[in-house]
């Protein structure tokens, strides 16, 4: 049998801060409008839609950056430790992703205390 043993008074706490899901929401429908005929981030290789990758970097105290497409080691998410990473679409719910982006990056957070 094993035996877990917590001293809960020396447990510490963190407040982690997301950014405002209106501010991401409002970024993804202004980088929606300047989504190309000829841009395209393939989810699959079925996928012909034009769409762009949007990476939401953050961290734990709200203060955040995004990158489109794949910056690898330049865009401005990547100087942050937690990322949201969405696919957009001319036809995407911005409200959802922004969401979906938070979600991540407060999922990342979570797993990082």
């Amino acid at each position: 049998m094993l035996e877990t043993h917590f001293n809960f008074s020396t447990m510490k706490t963190k407040k982690l801060e997301l950014p405002p899901v209106e501010e991401i929401t409002a970024l993804l429908v202004d980088l929606q409008k300047t989504i190309e005929d000829d841009y395209r981030y393939r989810a699959s290789e079925e996928d012909e839609r034009p769409s762009v990758s949007v990476t939401i970097g953050a961290d734990e105290k709200g203060q955040w950056n995004y990158q489109t497409g794949d910056n690898s080691f330049t865009g401005g998410a990547y100087g942050l430790p937690f990322w949201g990473v969405v696919s957009l679409y001319r036809d995407s719910n911005c409200a959802e992703l922004a969401k979906d982006s938070l979600d991540q990056i407060a999922d990342a957070q979570i797993d990082n205390i």
